[in-house]
């Protein structure tokens, strides 16, 4: 490319200077010399570039030639007998006067470099400031160091220019263009921080050539008579490369309401307004429920005359229906917090806030336990979380909520004031909860184009990302704990991005600021990604080692759940058997059998608020009870439904997406699980999924299943209404049988590690070649995705995928998810049962 509009030369004996008067100069530099200045049409090509030019900032061109001449004079001789070029490095514009110069001479504006430098300019190599043409040096020096580096740069581009002649043996491509020559404490290069700030300002500046960053600095004039014009350099090819490598994701906000760039506000529809609005009604409903209860019957002596025994209507309304209601409130406050908990990494990943991003990666996506509150997101959110947890005692408050009292010589059902008044305020806790939560996600940028419920959703974001690098060696870590220290102090975005270079447009996918892009080059005629030499950071694991822990089975299968490992297992099955045995034992033995009732050991008389020690007792504790029951069960199947999709994968002929990848068990509904279920034939995930529903009957039958009543022999005891008992007794054998359901099969669910965070299951799909697959290619929306996952072949195949030791997109071997049938690829070693090995080809 032709550079500059008035080229000069100017041979100052063996030194020439090659000028070019840039466009746009910010210092004017005038050469005197008693020669004449003949204009000359020069190329300044990318390869014979000097190399102590900068690339970024303002600078002089200067190139040496071949060793003198036997026709130089004595005084050019002496001009360049010596090569200093640090030796006026400090010198400053207010010294020039007594700058020593000899007939020909260069000055540099000291201020005006550092001033450009100051603004973002960088050296790749720092070049001489000054240079002095005298011929004796002001202080004697060992020159060796500066002789040896000018004659490195010499001889480096006729070494590239004979690697380039047709015919060599050599290439551009396999010379080391970029060679790494000490500068033996010269200085002439900068820092690598430095390096990095003025690479990514180069790629920057690199559409526009007139401000860029690869121009000359134009000196001060030697003379007032000199009239010589500026210079501009063509930045050679090797430093554009190093721009391009340095490239980073900018974050940025695209047109809204643009079909291209769908708005990345999605909420799942139990979040929304109308659904937030709809839990808000029903927590008003019953608050106004619970005061209307607890003035009635202050101002009425009760609520309504007791008849028909335990058996009765009345006692079905005041026993079994208020736990019934607050179960459909506690169930709706589940949902809605499992929903929370989803994608609330997503949230805090599109959020501006670095602090808030620090997290995301580790934060749960499952729902656990309600045994105790989950407080790991914002402080709103925290708190909402707390109130919501607080609606486990709804069930068991709402069993002794009513209870019986004689006014005037006639039982009445009254209402215990102390318990209405808890549950009042209980309620309101939750309702501020639901409002703390609609506000929250009103209007929220999620950073999600669609719901996140599947495997499938999680890969989607990752085939533009650039924070994969850091991921080596996390596919074999034995826990959570280890990867956070391996990828401490990330703060990933999540949200729309674009780099330097604007034809790249727009892309959408989990990334890092300031971290340079995934580079891609042609080979074999196809589009795929360079090879990165990724590398663990701070572990010096070699790849061998790291190889051989891939291929061990006990790697392999090293991780399940605590509560899933054999000892485990083994004990809720035993446990759970002899504790229904007893409880057989009892209720049917005819000296203790349970229709007979027991003495209650407690007082039944109530107080003046309608308390009843045997009343709170007998239903507080039984519902308290069977909440526990019902919350010790959900861990279990959430950790099924969780780990069902990786247990398809290590089937030995790999399964579909449609059993794999695209299965949303952890984020489905309780009914909804069951049916999608069935309909993959996961028989077991679709028991499990409808015995948890079902067990929220336990707390509801257990808190109104006794109640104190007088036998003929005027002796108050503890009587069950048996329908219900006996409701609950299949109900517990159902428990045991789910106990029991959960001991076969559970091998293949072992993993290396557990899955419930991003970084981990990125961790299994970071080197993975499905990244480079159509399927995830820039998905509209989540039927698009699926549709292109289970795409037809031309033969009628549909893709199938697995999970095994896999040769990754860097070369190296590693566990992952892969699609077989890859065309060109290489064999996937799948494990299966009991550690025995089947190849699956790719």
């Amino acid at each position: 490319m032709q550079v500059g509009k008035s080229p000069y030369r100017m041979n100052l004996g063996d030194l020439e200077v090659y000028s070019v008067q840039p466009k746009r100069p910010q210092i004017q530099r005038i050469l005197t010399s008693e020669r004449p200045i003949t204009p000359l049409n020069i190329r300044l090509e990318a390869d014979r570039s000097p190399s102590f030019t900068s690339t970024i900032s303002d600078a002089t061109v200067i190139r040496w030639q071949t060793p003198p001449s036997p026709s130089r004079s004595p005084e050019q001789h002496s001009s360049l007998e010596t090569l200093r070029p640090r030796e006026f490095e400090h010198l400053s514009a207010s010294n020039e006067a007594t700058f020593p110069r000899g007939p020909f001479s260069v000055r540099f504006d000291e201020d005006q470099i550092r001033s450009d430098e100051a603004q973002g300019s960088r050296k790749e190599r720092r070049m001489f400031d000054e240079l002095d043409l005298d011929s004796n040096p002001p202080t004697p020096t060992d020159d060796t160091p500066y002789i040896r580096f000018a004659i490195d740069q010499l001889t480096r581009d006729d070494d590239i220019r004979a690697i380039q002649r047709p015919g060599s043996l050599g290439s551009s491509d396999s010379y080391p263009v970029e060679r790494i020559v000490p500068d033996e404490g010269l200085g002439y290069y900068v820092s690598p921080e430095r390096e990095r700030e003025a690479l990514a300002l180069a790629r920057k500046h690199r559409s526009s050539p007139r401000e860029g960053l690869f121009k000359f600095n134009p000196t001060r004039p030697l003379s007032p008579t000199s009239d010589a014009p500026d210079v501009r350099l063509t930045p050679r090819p090797f430093l554009y490369k190093k721009a391009s490598e340095s490239e980073i994701f900018i974050p940025v906000d695209p047109p809204v309401n643009t079909p291209r760039y769908p708005d990345l506000t999605f909420i799942p529809m139990i979040l929304r307004p109308a659904s937030m609005i709809a839990l808000s009604i029903l927590c008003l409903l019953m608050i106004a429920a619970l005061m209307f209860c607890a003035i009635y019957s202050t101002y009425h002596n009760g609520l309504m005359d007791w008849y028909g025994g335990i058996y009765g209507g009345r006692y079905f309304l005041f026993s079994f229906l208020p736990q019934i209601f607050a179960a459909c409130i506690f169930i709706y406050v589940q949902c809605v917090m499992s929903a929370m908990t989803r994608i609330m990494p997503y949230t805090l990943m599109a959020m501006d806030d670095v602090g808030k991003r620090t997290n995301t990666l580790f934060m749960g996506l499952f729902p656990q336990t309600m045994l105790w509150p989950r407080l790991h997101g914002p402080m709103s959110i925290d708190v909402a979380n707390l109130f919501f947890w607080l609606s486990i005692f709804t069930i068991p408050l709402q069993s002794c909520l009513f209870t019986v009292f004689q006014v005037d010589g006639v039982w009445r059902w009254t209402t215990v004031q102390g318990i209405a008044w808890t549950l009042a305020a209980v309620y309101i806790l939750v309702l501020i909860a639901t409002v703390i939560s609609a506000l929250f996600f009103f209007r929220r940028v999620t950073g999600l184009m669609w719901d996140p419920r599947s495997l499938a959703d999680i890969i989607a974001l990752l085939p533009r990302s650039n924070c994969l690098r850091d991921y080596p060696g996390t596919d074999i870590m034995r826990s959570k704990a280890d990867i956070r220290h391996k990828l401490a102090l990330r703060s990933d975005r999540l949200g729309y991005w674009r780099t330097p270079i604007r034809t790249q447009g727009i892309f959408y996918c989990v990334g890092e600021e300031g971290a340079s892009t995934r580079r891609y080059t042609l080979e074999a005629g196809k589009l795929s990604e360079k090879k990165r030499g990724m590398e663990l950071n701070g572990d010096h694991t070699s790849d061998m080692e790291i190889a051989a822990e891939a291929h061990n089975t006990n790697t392999r299968f090293r991780y399940i759940p605590w509560f899933l490992r054999d000892e485990f297992v083994v004990l809720w099955c035993v446990a759970g058997f002899f504790l229904l045995l007893a409880l057989f034992v009892v209720s049917f033995l005819p000296s203790t059998a349970i229709r007979n009732g027991f003495q209650p050991l407690v007082s039944v008389v109530d107080t003046a608020g309608g308390w009843s020690p045997a009343n709170f007792l007998y239903s507080f504790i039984p519902s308290i009870l069977g909440m526990l029951l019902y919350l010790f069960f959900q861990p279990l199947d959430i950790a099924f439904r969780k780990l069902q999709p990786w247990a398809s994968l290590g089937h030995s002929s790999g399964v579909t997406a449609e059993e794999s990848l695209l299965l949303d068990y952890t984020a489905a509904l309780p009914i909804s699980c069951t049916l999608t279920a069935l309909g993959a034939r996961h028989y077991r995930i679709a028991v499990l999924s409808l015995l948890s529903f079902l067990f929220i009957l336990i707390p509801i039958l257990a808190g109104g299943i006794f109640f104190p009543l007088t036998t003929p022999d005027l002796e108050v005891r503890m009587i069950p209404n048996l329908p219900a008992y006996y409701i609950i007794l299949m109900l517990l054998i159902l428990y045991l049988f789910g106990l029991v359901l959960i001991v076969p099969k559970r091998y293949p669910m072992h993993l290396p590690h557990d899955v419930s965070c991003l970084a981990e299951i990125f961790s299994f799909v970071y080197n993975s070649g499905i990244l480079e697959d159509a399927s995830f290619s820039a998905p509209k929306s989540k039927a698009d995705l699926g549709t292109r996952l289970m795409a037809v072949k031309a033969r009628g195949e549909v893709n199938k995928y697995a999970f095994g030791v896999l040769r990754g997109r860097d070369g190296k071997e590693c566990l992952g998810i892969e699609r077989l049938g890859r065309r060109g690829g290489e064999e996937v070693l799948i494990f299966v049962g009991n550690g025995r090995k089947r190849i699956g080809f790719l």
